[in-house]
């Protein structure tokens, strides 16, 4: 017997949700986990599945896993709540709402974080939908992660987390290219770092710093880069109409008709 709650992914965060949920005394069931020697007979675990947290590594496994290969929107029949702990494009997110049956409620909890800290159980999650139903989440949650923000209706978090994966990128990059610069002047890093700390506030960009500098070595054809390229393109197909035909021409628009505005 389980407790009803099914794991089913291959992304990196599965075994170390898997494992956390198993230590916190839940009998989790699991199909597609790298590494899981206690895997679930499929037909099994459909049969016994009432929460789905589905991790999967890219939209194609989240189609296998619900419509396709295992289909388990399909036939697994007391299924009551599906939660996506996955960075996928916001519009794909948004459209499973329709090809879903309405008696199963969707959560959306994209995470921000390293395969490290989820062991750790100290990722963040991002998280939208019903908010009956992430409350009545919020153990699982606690167990996986040190903390949850609600962002508004399913398919909010999805569209948060790629906009705040597009800004980090942004500013890396720019953060990158201003080092390059400097170096290029004779200027070291440390006195770039304490000009923009005078101009900007004190804190602003030393995590940004830290990772600009540890990226200076990593070669362009590394999986960490790879995530970061798929993350902006994702958050450009949130951002921009036919942002994959023309995205610079779509973002003039915007950036031109700029104003100036306080942050509260």
């Amino acid at each position: 017997m389980t407790d009803g709650i099914g794991i089913a992914g291959s992304g990196r965060a599965g075994s170390a949700f898997l494992s956390r949920l198993r230590t916190s005394g839940l009998n989790v069931s699991a199909v597609g986990i790298p590494d899981d020697a206690e895997e679930t007979d499929p037909a099994a675990f459909a049969a016994s599945l009432r929460t789905l947290i589905a991790v999967p590594r890219d939209i194609g496994e989240l189609e296998a896993l619900l419509f396709s290969t295992r289909r388990l929107a399909e036939t697994a029949p007391f299924l009551e709540r599906i939660v996506i702990a996955a960075t996928l494009s916001p519009r794909y997110i948004r459209a499973l709402r329709g090809r879903i049956r309405s008696s199963v409620t969707l959560i959306d909890a994209p995470y921000s974080g390293t395969l490290r800290t989820a062991e750790m159980g100290r990722i963040r999650f991002f998280v939208g939908g019903d908010e009956e139903t992430i409350v009545d989440l919020r153990s699982i949650f606690d167990t996986l992660g040190h903390r949850t923000i609600r962002m508004g209706d399913f398919g909010t978090a999805t569209a948060a987390k790629t906009l705040n994966d597009l800004l980090t990128a942004s500013s890396t990059a720019l953060t990158r290219i201003a080092l390059d610069w400097a170096e290029a002047q004779g200027i070291d890093d440390e006195r770039i770092f304490d000009l923009t700390e005078a101009a900007l506030g004190p804190g602003l960009l030393s995590a940004g710093l830290d990772q600009v500098q540890n990226d200076r070595t990593v070669p362009c054809g590394s999986d960490a880069l790879t995530a970061l390229v798929e993350n902006v393109e994702i958050a450009l197909d949130l951002a921009c109409s036919e942002a994959h035909l023309r995205p610079p021409r779509t973002m003039i628009s915007p950036v031109r008709g700029q104003r100036m505005r306080a942050l509260h």
